[in-house]
């Protein structure tokens, strides 16, 4: 598949459904491992075309900011940590020095830090979080802006941002295969002005996790939002 060219990442806070979304009752038998009176956060980072040909990013570092744990990625890019019991931790992403063995071209690096976006009205009500991140040579994007990478947990809904925030065109995964559009069970808003420091994110019909979003440049943030 080409690769994606885009000519035009970042801080969550206030994810509690801000387009009008309702928070989901927590599952009574939420699986909280040894984490004790944290929050368990657990979920996937995985390469960009995922959805043709799975491709789980090895050796990621995951920490918790504000007291949480660390954690690296697992060969299939699995990560488990825990983190503070409130409404949002942000988890900072340190990328692996080296691209995992189902990358062939061996040169090839992940360009962008990223920040992990643990909400804990997703987390409780059973959301999967799944971030992805792209290689040097299949995304171009500006290190002046900010990148959104949001994950709908269930159909795809549409995604989009405040009017008062320009930026890229954006991009979507409807079945496998990334296009222009913003109705996606995944969804990159590229390159958003990160004037004022923040934006507000909605999802068609409501979701648990949208709301207002700190933008910040040089960084992927990403983040699960549960349609309604």
């Amino acid at each position: 598949m080409p690769a994606i060219r885009l000519s035009s990442i970042v801080l969550l806070c206030a994810c509690g459904g801000g387009d009008g979304g309702v928070p989901r009752d927590a599952p009574p038998d939420i699986d909280n491992g040894t984490c004790g009176s944290l929050l368990r956060f657990t979920g996937e980072y995985v390469n960009w075309e995922n959805d043709t040909a799975f491709c789980g990013v090895f050796g990621a570092k995951f920490q918790a900011e504000q007291g949480g744990g660390s954690a690296s990625t697992a060969p299939n890019g699995r990560f488990d940590l825990c983190v503070p019991a409130q409404a949002l931790t942000l988890v900072d992403i340190v990328q692996p020095v080296t691209v995992p063995d189902c990358i062939t071209d061996k040169i090839r690096t992940y360009p962008l830090p990223g920040i992990a976006v643990a909400n804990k009205d997703v987390i409780l009500a059973g959301g999967l979080w799944s971030g992805r991140t792209f290689l040097d040579n299949q995304v171009t994007f500006d290190s002046a802006k900010a990148q959104i990478y949001v994950h709908v947990d269930g159909t795809a809904h549409a995604v989009s941002l405040d009017s008062a925030h320009a930026h890229g065109p954006i991009q979507a995964i409807v079945d496998k295969t990334w296009a222009p559009g913003n109705i996606g069970h995944e969804v990159f808003i590229p390159d958003v002005d990160p004037a004022g420091g923040s934006a507000a994110l909605s999802v068609d019909g409501g979701a648990i996790g949208s709301g207002s979003i700190p933008l910040v440049a040089g960084k992927m943030t990403t983040l699960a939002v549960i349609a309604n």
